[in-house]
């Protein structure tokens, strides 16, 4: 019993983030930010971006609201919230 509740918290442990990702999307089909910042280093590059959209620089230059290079989860949030019509929060 106690092996099977270990796995159980370990699966919640690890698949939370994930589900907390797509909870408030409505049915839209995007990523959370969580899942395109590959390394977790609190910034997209456009090479991490580009694996999850495919190559699509004027979507990233119209992210990136800095014209840093890189997408900082405010600005990934900002867009997906205001282009594509979701409440993204909680990712």
């Amino acid at each position: 019993m106690k092996k099977f509740m270990g796995f159980g918290l370990a699966v919640f442990v690890l698949f939370a983030p994930l589900s907390a990702c797509f909870a408030d999307y409505h049915g839209e089909d995007h990523l959370c930010f969580m899942q395109v910042d590959m390394d977790q280093d609190g910034r997209v590059t456009f090479q991490e971006f580009e694996k999850a959209y495919g190559n699509d620089p004027e979507k990233f230059q119209a992210m990136d609201q800095d014209h840093d290079g890189q997408l900082t989860h405010d600005e990934y949030e900002e867009y997906v919230y205001n282009q594509e019509g979701s409440v993204a929060k909680n990712y």
